[in-house]
């Protein structure tokens, strides 16, 4: 075929694949239609169900491709084709609005648009505090907080949110992002850099990094890593600044670029480059099981020998596996601590039942379950 042959027959497939996206929309705006009829709250966003479609989907990549795999198309291109459109379908069932926290350009704003595509509405919040608010009121239909680094631990701010027993605000997906962080600066060069600007999540997972090659600068932290950025960027049009922004330099992903007019200096300066940040989806409901889910929940017991080993015991002998266990002060008594646990299974499973049941009845012991969601897959 010669290569104008070639276009047109791409032409053709373009378009093929455009109508099947027009049916799959009409499809989708049909299951909106049955949620709507349903007696009760049907919620239009069923996250185990966008997992099991992603998960088929991934499993059969590359089953039709070349026997050589030349033109196989990477996981990671299909969960966010697919990804885009399943967004796009919701959007056209239920307009939703999705709290996170901002400006645009920030890591959770990059998980956010990872789960629900670019069809619909985006609210940047200042604060993790006032993305649960948000989704509480009813101002935002989900919201997208950062849970945990694997590196630099957990979002300590986050699970002081959770913490509260009183909040109505469920964990319904979660979202695994790869993190790398850039150094963003005016300076020519390293050696004249004498302040670096960003959240405190990516000082951390640079922390080696940044003694080994900018051992003299002064760090500062702020509430987000694009805001670092901004900071310089208005010190250097502010003649009056007492910012130095020409020896200032700031950390974050490289989608900064496209929000703020700051030079790249060094790329991938992140201390272990398989580096990844989990997210959770809060809502006001959590998901049905998918067959291959995890449960959140939080734990206040006595402070008393042997504590934490009787809540671990009953999920041990059930053969429950546990992918997290986090302790945070309570806030509300000098030195009593609550319990965060990840465990393997839904709420609905018989024997997470069991076990959250027996945990429940134990003297002293405050239990919430802050949700089952299906378990993401790292891309």
């Amino acid at each position: 075929m010669s290569l104008d042959e070639l276009r047109q027959a791409i032409d053709a497939v373009d378009d093929k694949v455009l109508q099947l996206i027009y049916q799959r929309a009409l499809l989708a705006s049909k299951v909106g239609e049955h949620k709507k009829n349903q007696q009760g709250n049907t919620p239009f966003y069923v996250p185990s169900r966008e997992a099991a479609i992603i998960r088929r989907l991934l499993d059969k990549n590359g089953e039709d491709a070349d026997k050589n795999h030349s033109t196989r198309i990477p996981d990671e291109a299909i969960h966010g084709i697919f990804r885009e459109i399943i967004g796009a379908c919701l959007a056209l069932e239920h307009p939703m609005t999705i709290a996170y926290l901002g400006p645009e350009g920030t890591f959770t704003h990059t998980a956010a648009t990872r789960q629900f595509g670019s069809s619909v509405h985006y609210m940047p919040c200042a604060s993790l505090a006032l993305i649960f608010d948000a989704v509480e009121s009813g101002r935002a239909t989900y919201g997208v907080v950062p849970v945990e680094n694997a590196f630099a631990g957990a979002v300590t701010h986050t699970l002081d949110l959770f913490a509260d027993f009183d909040r109505e605000t469920y964990i319904c997906a979660e979202v695994q992002l790869s993190i790398h962080h850039h150094l963003f600066s005016h300076a020519e060069r390293l050696e004249d850099i004498k302040l670096v600007i960003s959240h405190p999540q990516p000082l951390a997972q640079c922390h080696d990094w940044l003694q080994e090659h900018l051992p003299n600068a002064t760090l500062m932290e702020s509430s987000s890593t694009v805001y670092a950025a901004k900071m310089i960027a208005d010190a250097r049009a502010s003649a009056a600044s007492a910012l130095d922004w020409q020896h200032a330099a700031a950390v974050g992903p490289y989608s900064i670029v496209d929000h703020i007019e700051i030079p790249l200096l060094q790329r991938n300066i992140e201390d272990y480059h398989d580096n990844v940040t989990r997210f959770f989806v809060i809502g006001q409901h959590d998901s049905p099981a998918s067959g291959e889910d995890k449960t959140a929940v939080v734990i206040s017991t006595k402070d008393e020998p042997g504590a934490l080993f009787s809540l671990i015991q009953s999920f041990a002998k059930r053969n429950i596996g546990l992918t997290r266990i986090e302790s945070r002060p309570s806030r509300k008594k000098a030195w009593e601590y609550v319990f965060f646990i990840d465990i393997l299974g839904h709420r609905d499973d018989e024997t997470v039942k069991q076990a959250l049941s027996e945990i429940k009845a134990q003297d002293g012991v405050l239990l919430k379950v802050l949700g089952s969601c299906p378990v993401s897959r790292k891309l």
